[in-house]
């Protein structure tokens, strides 16, 4: 796709500083979503990122579509995945309490290489409190369309019509909507009728051909501060990770999208520090399995089947997310002279109760990688979370148990906290006492400095969060539009 009004600078020898209307720090889903609808108003942006072009499929493209054939998930698109995925600011030492979580540090951060799962949250439990449901609907909407979300993967396929015949007759009784459905993904068809998945450039292009403004993306610099005059942003400070040449980005205003750590290492190094700053860490807990396909499953089913993907959505009645598709990681144990093909994973992401004694702690005085605050972490689940995690391993032998051949066996994972890779709430929307952001992500105490990405969310919730991330940084967007 040719993003013919995204520049990407990574020659910058002549240039200690840039201008622009807005500055962007992180281009992740939250920040890409910022830039690309701030673009498709007229505003310029140029967008930090202490990471590089991550690979070379075309720019801001989904890793996945170098790997289009189902067999080379586990083979070609599952190491390149894992090779990606390192420690914060890539530091020797991982966080203990977080000991499952990695990132990306690369242009387009985890979109280049996200699992592409649209969920949508349960409005009922999971909806961000301070957008108006109506509001909070038409925003999940248009991020689907940005995100090329559609639920046809697998729709003529035999393992997905079985899959879902079974799973359906299991799990009855389920809210309207929310029982067993196709797993809506991000995808579309190209003109040959190959599979395309979303990365940034789905964002940044939002189906505009001519007219948007300049996204200048700057690889290889990671913020360190940003300068605020009487409560207002000015600029942002870079260093490049390399070593070497300082860069300050002049702005009318600034948007935080580095990440559930990087955000708010960012603010508090700015001085920037509400009382809810780094607290309120949530994830989810995650259980998961690998399975071969009973023979009901598989019958009929042949070399050239369409790929599956089954959903069981969260709800009031069953909080937790299940999703069923082709795995893509190595499972320590399982026969590895299944084919693949044989063989699926299920997924569950369990709900975790917001906690303001979960939270993130910065070494005053101490810098860690990158310039910015070193970061430790506590993170423990509540008496709630766990008895839910409970549940879930037993909801998950059921779920295993309705599409498993059972001569194989079972073996259920728990995943260490972190180990969603789904780190949220660091820099939450709330009121003053408990949240970072307003509802527009305008971080309170400030008139033009703005937060975006995982870290916003503040609700206990189960969905894989890129849809909703998505959807708040539209709003995010059009809010720092308004308030220039």
């Amino acid at each position: 796709m040719p993003l013919h009004h995204v520049e990407v600078w990574n020659d910058l020898s002549d240039a200690g500083t840039l201008t622009a209307d807005v500055a962007v720090i992180g281009s992740g889903a939250g920040g890409a979503a910022v830039a690309g609808e701030l673009s498709r108003a007229g505003l310029s942006t140029v967008v930090l990122e202490p990471g590089d072009i991550p690979h070379p499929y075309g720019f801001g493209a989904h890793l996945r579509n170098a790997y289009p054939v189902e067999e080379d998930l586990g083979t070609g698109f599952g190491p390149r995945v894992l090779e990606a995925l390192v420690p914060y600011a890539r530091a020797a030492a991982t966080l203990p309490a977080l000991r499952g979580q990695r990132f990306a540090h690369a242009v387009g951060g985890m979109m280049s290489y996200w699992s592409h799962v649209c969920a949508v949250p349960d409005h009922a439990t999971e909806a961000e409190p301070s957008v108006p449901e109506a509001e909070m609907r038409a925003l999940w909407a248009e991020a689907a369309r940005l995100l090329w979300s559609n639920s046809t993967v697998g729709a003529a396929g035999v393992r997905q019509r079985h899959l879902r015949r079974l799973l359906g007759q299991e799990f009855t009784g389920l809210p309207e909507g929310r029982g067993v459905q196709p797993l809506p993904v991000g995808m579309r068809e190209d003109a040959s009728g190959q599979a395309r998945y979303s990365g940034i450039d789905a964002l940044l292009d939002g189906g505009q051909s001519t007219g948007p403004a300049t996204v200048g993306i700057v690889p290889g610099y990671a913020a360190r501060q940003v300068v605020l005059t009487g409560g207002r942003a000015t600029a942002v400070l870079a260093g490049a990770v390399a070593g070497g040449r300082a860069l300050r980005v002049e702005a009318d205003a600034v948007v935080v999208a580095a990440g559930a750590l990087g955000s708010p290492a960012i603010l508090h190094a700015s001085g920037v520090r509400p009382p809810a700053l780094g607290r309120y860490l949530t994830d989810h807990s995650m259980v998961s399995s690998r399975v071969r396909l009973s023979a009901g499953v598989r019958e009929g089913a042949t070399a050239d089947d369409a790929s599956f993907g089954v959903w069981i959505p969260s709800s009031g009645e069953r909080p937790l997310h299940t999703q069923i598709v082709p795995g893509w990681t190595e499972v320590a144990g399982f026969d590895r002279s299944v084919p693949a093909r044989e063989t699926a994973d299920i997924g569950q992401f369990v709900a975790v109760d917001p906690d303001p004694d979960n939270r993130l702690v910065f070494g005053e005085g101490k810098p860690g990688p990158w310039g910015l605050p070193s970061v430790s972490a506590r993170f423990e689940l509540g008496a709630a979370d766990r008895d839910r995690v409970r549940a879930a391993v037993a909801d998950h032998v059921r779920v295993a148990d309705t599409i498993r051949d059972t001569s194989h066996g079972l073996g259920v994972s728990v995943a260490p906290p972190g180990g969603s890779l789904h780190l949220m709430g660091s820099t939450r929307l709330g009121t003053e006492e408990t949240g970072v952001a307003d509802g527009n992500g305008r971080v309170w105490g400030t008139d033009n400095l703005y937060v975006a990405g995982n870290g916003v969310v503040s609700t206990r919730t189960t969905s894989n969060p890129t849809l909703n991330v998505v959807a708040l940084a539209l709003r995010t967007a059009r809010a720092v539009a308004q308030g220039r």
